[in-house]
């Protein structure tokens, strides 16, 4: 997920002053209103969420009363600007949560590109009525679509803030599934597995949660399991990485015994 970018000299010069004369011309360019990881976790900024889950009750969002090309009604931007995208092959159509690469100004486009060759920057949404819990099952449809350096699609759980998190991630056309722990602020690979993905397809992905033993799921079928106690409990979101164009639908989260 975190992976160096390595090009000719000449190539980076070309791309560096490419990238001074588009941000010359547009004060919007290099991501504008997404900031980088970096400045989160200085920042330490926390969304302010009401925990409406106390019940326990299992929660699910399909995003199809939403309206198309707005932020999504009941879950918020971290990092990143997601938007309710409308999409006729989503599971359940027309509307999915995802980043919109087609509809953006050119200039932005540019800059979002620009920006994923300087930074590695993680965009992450959640619920407004942040359901978390230990024990739990978390999933969600996912789809593959874009991204100058690779796709990534990922969920977010144990959520406390931009700087400490896990994340079940699925990565296109790197081909892997990856279990991430986020913890002050540092990325840590915690399980890695080989897993085939093509862009454009519609995937399934759910990872179990029961204390500090997780296991991970592609297309129903068990792919990893990993072990580590450091987050104890936290809400649930999902997340992308740099210009990738990652989509998500009947999102689903149900705790353990409901």
């Amino acid at each position: 997920m975190i992976e160096k970018k390595h090009l000719r000299r000449s190539a980076l010069f070309a791309l560096t002053m490419g990238a001074a004369l588009g941000w010359a011309i547009s004060p919007a360019l290099a991501g504008g209103d997404r900031p980088p990881a970096g400045v989160a976790a200085a920042t330490g900024a926390i969304v302010p969420v009401a925990d409406t889950n106390a019940s326990g009750a299992t929660r699910s969002w399909d995003f199809d009363h939403d309206r198309a090309q707005q932020p999504p009604q009941d879950w918020v931007d971290v990092s990143g600007q997601w938007r309710v995208l409308v999409d006729r092959d989503a599971p359940s159509e027309p509307n999915v949560l995802g980043l919109p690469g087609y509809g953006l100004p050119h200039v932005q486009q540019l800059g979002l590109w620009f920006e994923s060759f300087i930074n590695t920057n993680y965009e992450l949404a959640i619920p407004k009525d942040a359901p978390q819990g230990a024990d739990f099952t978390y999933e969600a449809n996912f789809k593959l679509w874009g991204g100058a350096f690779g796709s990534y699609a990922g969920l977010v759980f144990r959520y406390s803030d931009p700087n400490n998190y896990y994340v079940l991630v699925a990565a296109c056309p790197k081909d892997y599934l990856a279990l991430y722990r986020m913890s002050g602020g540092h990325m840590t690979l915690l399980k890695q597995v080989p897993a085939e993905l093509v862009r454009s397809q519609w995937y399934s992905m759910k990872v179990v949660a029961t204390g500090g033993h997780f296991v991970g799921y592609l297309d129903g079928k068990e792919l990893l399991a990993a072990d580590d106690g450091s987050l104890a409990q936290g809400r649930v979101g999902v997340w992308s990485q740099d210009d990738s164009r990652a989509s998500f639908d009947n999102i689903r989260f149900s705790p353990s015994g409901s």
